[in-house]
């Protein structure tokens, strides 16, 4: 459980690092923060080095199991240099069907799916720059992400993330990322 939770905190953007990388809840002051459906759309900053840093992502985080079996996976969504990145934390020891990886639109039909090894076997699981853009379109357009796995528990899972208010997360964020000079 203690490293499931760091995997947590220590993911993209280090959500709860303090500038030494300290697991700790910091200082990062939330300067914007918009719930829509299961997406956040967050924005905050802090002083480092004697200048002001400033960060804005989309979150969301699925515990899907408590303790003593703990289990979880996340999404976030940052700006980066060469575009957006869509980030998936997936615990090591995950396993996904091969098609247990997917969007779906309102009819069941999969409108996006992955085969990547790292994403099927909770290994490194980002999509950036022009390998993000038709997963954003997908997840902008789609009725729900669909994840069946079995998780590092060895129990079977089926997921469903609805998409209902991803749109407007992802135009909120990409205002608020634009109004802080971190995406063109």
């Amino acid at each position: 459980m203690r490293w499931t939770l760091a995997l947590l905190l220590a993911a993209p953007p280090a959500l709860a690092q303090d500038i030494d990388g300290t697991d700790t809840p910091s200082n990062w002051k939330v300067t914007q923060y918009e719930t829509f459906g299961l997406w956040n759309s967050i924005c905050d900053e802090r002083p480092e080095h004697g200048a002001l840093k400033k960060r804005c992502y989309i979150r969301w985080v699925d515990v899907f199991s408590p303790a003593p079996d703990f289990a979880a996976q996340f999404l976030f969504v940052t700006p980066e240099p060469d575009g957006l990145q869509v980030d998936f934390g997936i615990e090591p020891g995950t396993f996904f069907a091969p098609d247990g990886f997917r969007i779906t639109d309102s009819s069941g039909a999969v409108t996006w799916s992955t085969s990547r090894g790292g994403c099927l076997t909770g290994l490194a699981c980002t999509f950036s720059g022009d390998e993000a853009a038709p997963l954003l379109s997908a997840m902008r357009y789609g009725d729900a992400f669909r994840f069946t796995f079995t998780d590092r528990h060895g129990a079977p899972r089926d997921l469903t993330w609805p998409l209902a208010g991803f749109a407007a997360s992802l135009a909120d964020f990409t205002a608020e990322s634009r109004a802080r000079n971190l995406l063109e």
